[in-house]
């Protein structure tokens, strides 16, 4: 699961929440917690880390085959081995399960009245 979530750029959206966070913290000393709040998510004022994280994402992004790129969005990457899955008809069963003998032939006929006596 950790291939998995480093793989999809997951290690880079926790770099980005550490920045926000030492962010805000150098903020609130100083501020209060309304504006260092605001002041935080101010795009037009991002950190080093902010700014290293963003280079990241974008060269990520540069290295995607040409025919997943869409509109700034990803689409999703087909794989070679990938099949569409086999469609299988059956004819349903007639029968309740587990209706007759499974050891092989039932029996057809009558029980004998009265039973026999040991």
């Amino acid at each position: 699961m950790i291939a998995w979530l480093c793989a999809n750029g997951a290690v880079w959206n926790v770099v980005q929440v550490v920045a926000w966070s030492k962010m805000y913290l150098d903020y609130a000393r100083v501020l209060p917690a309304r504006i260092a709040l605001s002041k935080t998510f101010d795009p037009s004022k991002p950190c080093e880390l902010c700014k290293v994280v963003r280079h990241a994402e974008e060269s990520a992004r540069g290295q995607l085959p040409r025919d997943a790129e869409l509109k700034g969005g990803v689409e999703k990457v087909h794989l070679i081995a990938e099949g569409e899955p086999d469609s299988v008809l059956a004819a349903p069963t007639l029968a309740w399960p587990h209706s007759g003998n499974q050891a092989g032939i039932e029996r057809t006929g009558r029980v004998p009245l009265p039973p026999p006596r040991v």
